[in-house]
């Protein structure tokens, strides 16, 4: 909510704020933010707290329990205040989903209701023990949840960044410390290729000048490991936007359709089957070309091109722009049942950027990935002899020396 919102808050007599409904349980499309709060405050009091601390924005009291209000350039967001007693039950019911909630409901039946079991309880994960079920993160609370997957754990390293080589707004080595900051162990950086002129896209000369740059910025950053790649244009017949040996050049290549997403059904389903049949291609980046609320994902086969992509040793990725949060757990869920494994990539053209990468986390908890279905688990040391053994069978295959 930012720091004037959160001192606001704590000003206002709020002891713990937590994002709820659709946010919390990362649904793609999110209306309006819902925060439950636990008091002793009033609404009131909060409204008042909030006025101040972020001047001119609308702020206005819905109830004795409920204040609304909407932040410069975002959305509305909704605050509940609840008593200590009562803050359990509001953030089960406040994260829902409804059909998650009525099941708890029928669950609790045996142990004096949900209320009242919610009383008694200190967590979230002090309800679920009571009522002798697997503890439910927020993403797999979209119906009964008995029997709860392995859920990926946090990713060690991110592939797909973008700097001032091509599309971003920071240097490599402010990218790389960035990551470092976040706590993770590498990050590869991806400029767009040549093909993708309005975005700065590089050539083969340039990338060698950049291999150059991103070795100087190892020795000044070399507390995280910097991986050189590409996003590389997959071209409408499916052939790449650069040739092999500069391909091979690099740690890893992420390979993308930006263009002609129109393509009729086939045609696109083909284009795709040949980008992830490459054996240099590591990822295939945000695979439907869809933006959430602007613009329809391509259509092609995915049962066909999962299928290549397990045959061939390539990872489709799950885009964590929040823009595109492409592939959505649909078609992940779908794609992994034919043996398909992911990338969680932020596609970050700023430092802040990296932190969409848990949106992606999200994506692959609500489709019940394991960690072993996603590249991106491995350490930094797995990771880079695995890239390296990669590359290597991949040269071999097409005859590079």
């Amino acid at each position: 909510m930012g720091r004037l919102a959160n001192d606001a808050l704590l000003r206002a007599g709020v002891g713990e704020a937590v994002i709820v409904g659709d946010a919390r349980r990362g649904v793609e499309v999110v209306r309006e933010l819902s925060m439950v709060v636990r008091g002793p405050c009033s609404a009131s009091s909060l409204a008042r707290a909030l006025r101040q601390a972020v001047a001119g924005e609308a702020v206005e009291i819905v109830d004795a329990s409920t204040v609304r209000m909407r932040f410069e350039g975002g959305g509305p967001v909704r605050v509940r205040v609840v008593a200590p007693g009562a803050f359990v039950e509001a953030l089960v019911r406040g994260t829902g989903s409804a059909r998650h909630v009525r099941w708890l409901s029928t669950v609790a039946a045996h142990t004096g209701g949900l209320t009242a079991t919610c009383k008694r309880c200190n967590t979230e994960g002090d309800l679920y023990a009571a009522l002798g079920i697997p503890y439910a993160p927020p993403e797999l609370r979209e119906g009964s949840t008995r029997r709860v997957s392995e859920i990926v754990g946090e990713v060690k390293g991110i592939f797909h960044v973008h700097t001032t080589w091509s599309d971003g707004v920071a240097t490599i080595a402010e990218m790389a410390r960035a990551a470092r900051d976040a706590g993770f162990a590498y990050v590869g950086i991806t400029e767009h290729s040549q093909a993708a002129s309005y975005a700065g896209g590089l050539n083969a000369t340039q990338l060698a000048k950049q291999a150059r740059a991103i070795a100087r910025a190892r020795r000044d950053v070399p507390d995280v490991a910097l991986l050189h790649g590409v996003e590389v244009d997959v071209l409408p017949d499916g052939s790449l936007d650069l040739d092999d040996s500069t391909l091979a050049s690099l740690d890893f290549v992420i390979a993308s359709v930006h263009a002609a997403l129109d393509m009729q059904h086939n045609e696109m389903t083909a284009r795709m089957l040949r980008a992830v049949s490459h054996p240099l291609v590591t990822i295939l980046g945000h695979p439907t070309g869809r933006l959430l609320l602007g613009r329809n994902g391509s259509s092609f086969d995915i049962d066909a091109v999962a299928d290549a992509a397990a045959a061939n040793d390539t990872f489709l990725e799950i885009n964590a722009n929040p823009q595109r949060l492409d592939l959505g757990e649909e078609l992940v869920r779908r794609a992994a049942a034919r043996g398909a494994r992911f990338a969680i990539d932020p596609d970050a053209h700023t430092p802040r950027g990296l932190r969409d990468t848990a949106l992606g986390v999200s994506v692959a908890r609500r489709a019940g990935l394991a960690p072993a279905q996603v590249l991106n688990t491995r350490g930094a040391r797995e990771m880079a002899a695995y890239l390296g053994s990669r590359k290597r069978k991949a040269k071999r295959a097409l005859a590079l020396a």
